[in-house]
């Protein structure tokens, strides 16, 4: 029943002019700041979310969020911080993420022509339509491991910018460095909890 009653408030949803995603997941302590009145809530599944809500991982939590328009999921692991961005137009929703640390996964789907924009304290990623992992960490940098499709990766201190490729992981520090290199077994430590099955909202 709680199933059905979430995929009907996502169709009711993709009428609504300022909600731009929904709550489809929700373990342990997750915390929703919303952009409209700035008051801190749990954050429970069903819960529509607007653009510029901010959105926390507690100890042992995990959250997934979709978007309305083309149902790119976005996974939060334990201990997480971001803010999810959307601004809707005729031609759909245009996509950010600005997380502030934690550990994150994103299957974003083609975005006909326009970039998921995801920013770090250190980086920019741009993402046209793939599945990554991401690791921030404001004091140590980040990782983007590529699990599928192509990204760019640029580190916000000295504007350097480089490709990532399927079974590559980029790391970028504050110091400035950016290198990309081979996918290891210590690139995906910690993402096992974001292989939890999403239930489908078709």
């Amino acid at each position: 029943m709680k199933k059905f009653l979430i995929i009907l408030l996502f169709f009711n949803l993709l009428s609504s002019s300022s909600k731009v995603a929904i709550a489809i997941k929700i373990k342990g302590k997750v915390s929703l700041v919303s952009s409209q009145d700035k008051n801190k809530i749990p954050l429970k599944p069903g819960k529509p979310l607007n653009d510029k809500d901010k959105i926390m991982t507690d100890k042992d939590s995990f959250a997934a969020i979709m978007y309305l328009d083309d149902k790119s999921v976005i996974k939060m692991l334990s201990n997480s911080d971001l803010v999810i961005i959307g601004e809707r137009s005729k031609k759909g929703i245009s996509k950010s993420l600005d997380i502030s640390y934690g550990k994150i996964t994103a299957n974003i789907s083609k975005q006909k022509g326009k970039e998921f924009r995801i920013a770090t304290p250190t980086s920019v990623a741009s993402v046209k339509g793939t599945e990554l992992a991401i690791t921030s960490d404001p004091s140590n940098g980040d990782s983007f491991t590529l699990l599928e499709g192509l990204i760019e990766v640029t580190n916000s201190i000295t504007g350097e910018s480089m490709e990532v490729s399927e079974g590559e992981t980029a790391v970028s520090t504050p110091q400035g460095s950016l290198e990309v290199g081979e996918t290891t077994t210590e690139d995906m430590e910690g993402f096992e909890e974001a292989e939890v099955e999403i239930p489908a909202q078709e």
